[in-house]
């Protein structure tokens, strides 16, 4: 069912109801303030989900003061705008380590501001703040001190290893090609004059060295506005009527954020200086290259830790007493499972990324093995594994990263899953509750289970709307506890799973799953996810006749992220700043 066709759709039977088709006219939607108290969608409109909806992180993403100066997801429908995006705290990392050597250490820098989800989002409303720029500078310094500690460091590093300060000619070389690696451009020739004076007055000081020079260099240039904003304003494009086009070097630096989450190699800014990335062949034959290296494991990370939430997964906490069994090391565990079978089905098998709502493979190390009950793993690490056919835990929500990322420290929480569920997977808009929601109530009685507790709650008119959404979808996971262990009973009753999605009914997750990866949602969802997070903005509604080209073009792939990921970065949208309008 393609996007056009669902908008036909009937409305969903939730009071909480959004008014946007599921694509063509997702924008407008995005920029709303919805309340969840009451029926609140336009005359004849259908309640369908919002690809790209669910921000559940800091910032706005209403165009309103305090997002910055792109004007993303306002209620206009205003067009695109270029803007600087600063680095996420990912990308700088990776940025460092892919220049200066895998061994350089880091130290913290700021965190990262997430909008609708996504730090590369919010990472165009955010400035260096005082604290911020201290920070850069420690762990660059750290990074640089690893990278010229001696020769052989700096051989891994520079094109060029100038043995005294008179050696101009190679500390020209060195500079210009790091530097052009650093900024995603060459260096102009004022640039390189500076560092090389930076470098040649520190090197020629008593007890320096032409190494400690290079190095307070390379530094400087890791903490210039260069390095650290991705500089993309685009050119007007005569050929293409004075829309604004990013160059080809503007392209080097957005093909080597979304597909890498780092800076181009040299064999991309080759591409960019012969102009070949002003085409959409160019460009895709430079992201199928990209795809097939190692560098993509990185973007692929970024990604699945934004959209599923494990940016804050490190935070949760169990009570010891309950869930003994939980560690930190456990934690770790379950995070990197999922980050695994995310990228292999995207990288590794390059097949249906929506086969991972049910599937029943994925990948342990003996702590995760042995907590799960499955056999245990031969050799160190992490070991393809499979659920048995029997098993309750079935796909990416059954995963311990999700089960238990989505609860409280000594129960469960339907509402945190179910609104997990809706917003991520099927890309609904659930706003943030209204003032003066009562607590859970005790009329239930001291041996109710959560689910009636929560059904009480719901009695409430403010909290109605809302929960009638998120809940039915949360009940699908009780089986599991807070800290993602199987059981079958809740304060000694039995557990109801039983919900339903999309009018289809289900009895626990194994039915959910399935029932998820069917909606004809799930695929649409999933695109405007990707979408959002290698734009690094919100929504808007020039995006609609892109987006329903790329979900349509996924479902013809199969559902394969890595095909979607070339067409994107080829198409207009991802090469124009300005889109091609009527």
């Amino acid at each position: 069912m393609s996007p056009s066709e669902l908008t036909q759709r009937e409305p969903a039977p939730w009071s909480c109801r959004t008014r946007s088709s599921l694509i063509a006219s997702l924008v407008a939607l995005l920029a709303s303030n919805f309340a969840c108290t009451g029926r609140i969608s336009a005359p004849g409109s259908s309640a369908q989900p919002t690809p790209g909806g669910g921000g559940t992180g800091s910032g706005t993403s209403n165009g309103q003061a305090g997002s910055g100066a792109t004007g993303v997801g306002s209620s206009t429908g205003s067009e695109p705008v270029a803007r600087l995006e600063k680095l996420t705290a990912s990308q700088f990392a990776n940025s460092v380590r892919d220049l200066l050597g895998q061994g350089a250490p880091l130290g913290p820098v700021e965190p990262d501001n997430v909008v609708d989800g996504f730090a590369t989002v919010g990472a165009s409303t955010l400035s260096a703040s005082a604290s911020g720029v201290g920070q850069y500078e420690a762990a660059t310094g750290a990074a640089t001190a690893y990278a010229f500690a001696d020769a052989t460091h700096a051989a891994a590093v520079l094109s060029c290893v100038p043995t005294s300060t008179s050696d101009t000619a190679c500390m020209t070389q060195a500079l210009n090609g790091i530097g052009r690696r650093a900024f995603r451009r060459p260096l102009s020739s004022d640039e390189t004059g500076r560092f090389l004076t930076l470098a040649t007055t520190i090197g020629n000081r008593t007890g320096s060295s032409v190494l400690v020079g290079m190095r307070h260099a390379v530094w400087a240039m890791l903490q210039s506005p260069s390095f650290l904003y991705r500089v993309e304003l685009g050119v007007p494009s005569a050929p293409d009527g004075g829309r604004l086009k990013y160059t080809s070097f503007e392209m080097a630096s957005r093909l080597a954020s979304a597909l890498w989450n780092s800076v181009p190699d040299d064999p991309l800014l080759d591409a960019a200086a012969s102009d070949a990335l002003q085409t959409p062949e160019g460009v895709t034959e430079q992201a199928q290259r990209m795809l097939a290296m190692p560098a993509a494991k990185q973007a692929i990370v970024a990604f699945a830790d934004d959209l599923y939430g494990m940016a804050h997964f490190g935070e949760a906490t169990k009570d010891p007493t309950i869930f003994p069994k939980w560690t930190a090391t456990l934690q770790v565990a379950m995070q990197q499972e999922l980050e695994q079978r995310v990228v292999d089905v995207v990288l590794g098998q390059r097949a249906d990324y929506l086969s991972l709502y049910d599937s029943r493979a994925t990948f342990v190390n003996s702590e995760l093995a042995a907590y799960y009950g499955l056999p245990p793993v031969t050799g160190a690490g992490f070991q393809p594994a499979q659920f048995p056919a029997s098993s309750p835990r079935v796909g990416l929500l059954g995963a311990g990263a999700i089960l238990a990322g989505f609860a409280l420290p000594q129960r469960t929480s339907p509402t945190q899953r179910g609104k997990f569920i809706a917003e991520k997977l099927l890309c609904y808009n659930i706003p943030p509750p209204p003032p003066g929601v009562p607590p859970l109530p005790n009329t239930a009685g001291s041996n109710a289970t959560l689910r009636q507790t929560l059904v009480a709650h719901r009695s409430a008119p403010q909290c109605s709307s809302c929960h009638a959404i998120m809940d039915p979808l949360g009940f699908g996971l009780e089986y599991f506890d807070s800290a993602a262990q199987y059981r079958t009973t809740d304060n000694g009753q039995p557990v109801d799973a039983t919900g339903a999605v999309g009018g289809v009914a289900f009895d626990g997750l194994a039915q959910m799953a399935t029932a998820l990866r069917q909606q004809a949602v799930a695929g649409p969802c999933l695109v405007s996810k990707v979408y959002e997070n290698a734009l690094g903005r919100t929504l808007l509604a020039a995006d609609g006749a892109s987006l329903d080209s790329l979900a349509k073009s996924f479902t013809g792939s199969g559902n394969r992220v890595d095909q979607l990921l070339e067409r994107l970065v080829a198409s207009e949208a991802f090469r124009f700043v300005q889109p091609n309008t009527p």
